[in-house]
């Protein structure tokens, strides 16, 4: 099975529009800068793919296509991984003619676990990365590096003539970190929902994960963990008395879905496990 034409999509892109109140949308620079700003408010969560996973264990329809992305969001203040966003994201520029197309990632969990979109504008082909929370587009040098501000760090594109391929870090006052490196080309529809259904048995699906930018900060939780990234420095916080109190406070997210993820985590990896298919964790390795 193939991932649907996005043209099909066009009730939901419809729906982001009215929900965040864009109109006058066309290929233009300043229409992305909206259309990037007002999509960085779908958080990056697993939740609504965990228990996703658990209804629908061994079919194609685990994957969450942009209707239910956008329903989900406006219900439950819900958002997606990187597959979901990005497919979702991708689905809104082409309805809105853009140019563009998906491109896989290597990051230190592994190859090809990562995916961004190139947005072709204006002469240029630019980053677009909604799993990362990038909200602005980036310009991706061709032989050189590039420095970009964002809400809660400074990001650098850098072009590695070595392997071909270009490197995304991010830095602050204190450490720059390298976060994933792509090659400039695009992904085919069958080769991107192959990673996308490998997702679903990656260790990163044994454990709440949610990220959200507000304002000068970055939140980061991860089970029992949160870290608060900005400008200033980064604060971490155990939050294993209170993980959904904090969870609702931050992201909105009914505590009733993350005991529901809770549950089906439980229940997907001891199915994983009696069906083989329980993945350990990939080893990066530079150069593979």
């Amino acid at each position: 099975m193939s991932i649907a034409d996005p043209q099909r999509y066009g009730a939901a892109v419809r729906q982001f529009q009215r929900h965040f109140g864009l109109a006058d949308v066309s290929p233009v620079m300043s229409s992305l800068v909206r259309l990037l700003s007002r999509f960085s408010r779908l958080p990056y969560e697993n939740i609504s793919k965990i228990i996703k996973y658990r209804r629908y264990f061994e079919g194609v329809e685990k994957i969450r296509l942009p209707p239910e992305v956008m329903e989900e969001h406006a219900a439950h203040s819900l958002g997606g991984t990187c597959f979901s966003l990005t497919y979702f994201l991708h689905t809104i520029l082409v309805h809105h003619g853009f140019a563009c197309y998906p491109v896989m990632a290597d990051m230190r969990s592994g190859n090809n676990v990562h995916c961004a979109l190139v947005v072709l504008l204006e002469r240029k082909k630019l980053l677009v990365d909604p799993g990362y929370l990038l909200s602005r587009p980036m310009e991706i040098p061709r032989n050189s590096s590039r420095i970009y501000r964002t809400e809660f760090s400074g990001v650098q594109l850098a072009f590695d003539p070595q392997d071909q391929r270009h490197h995304l870090y991010t830095f602050d006052r204190d450490e720059v970190k390298w976060r994933y490196r792509f090659r400039d080309e695009a992904v085919t529809n069958e080769a991107f929902l192959k990673h996308w259904l490998a997702s679903f048995t990656w260790n990163s699906m044994h454990g709440l994960c949610l990220t959200k930018v507000e304002k000068d900060r970055m939140i980061y939780i991860h089970k029992t963990f949160m870290r608060e990234t900005g400008y200033g420095g980064k604060k971490n916080v155990n939050i294993k008395n209170d993980v959904h109190g904090t969870i609702q406070r931050i992201f909105s997210i009914d505590p009733a879905l993350i005991e529901e993820a809770e549950a089906a985590m439980d229940e997907n990896m001891e199915r994983e496990r009696r069906l083989g298919l329980w993945v350990p964790k990939k080893t990066w390795k530079p150069g593979s």
